[in-house]
């Protein structure tokens, strides 16, 4: 999937709704980076606007997407760097299990 988003400046997407992808002539021609979530609109502003009572143009399926895109963000921002850590230390305890077994089995036997 593919995504137009409009969202904070700071990266909240605020909606968000599905598009087709675009081709390699129109990611050319706009300049397009599509990211990682898939977003390759975006619009972003201060949110101003949402302090407007009266500004009720969402509809809940653009919260729907909004609402995964900013998880998959959350997730990569606070979970995936905790994960790497944890995979160094699984790599070093890895290296020592394989340097004491090594030594368990180069001794000699009797």
């Amino acid at each position: 999937m593919h995504y137009y988003a409009r969202s904070l400046n700071d990266g909240t997407i605020l909606a968000s709704f599905p598009i087709r992808k675009p081709g390699p002539k129109i990611i050319k021609r706009d300049n397009l980076r599509i990211d990682e979530d898939g977003v390759c609109k975006e619009l972003m502003d201060a949110g101003k606007a949402l302090s407007d009572s009266n500004n009720e143009t969402r509809f809940r399926f653009q919260n729907i997407v909004s609402t995964s895109l900013n998880t998959r963000r959350a997730l990569r921002e606070i979970v995936l760097p905790r994960l790497a850590v944890l995979q160094q230390e699984m790599g070093s305890l890895r290296a020592q299990m394989g340097r004491i077994e090594q030594l368990l089995t180069a001794q000699p036997k009797g």
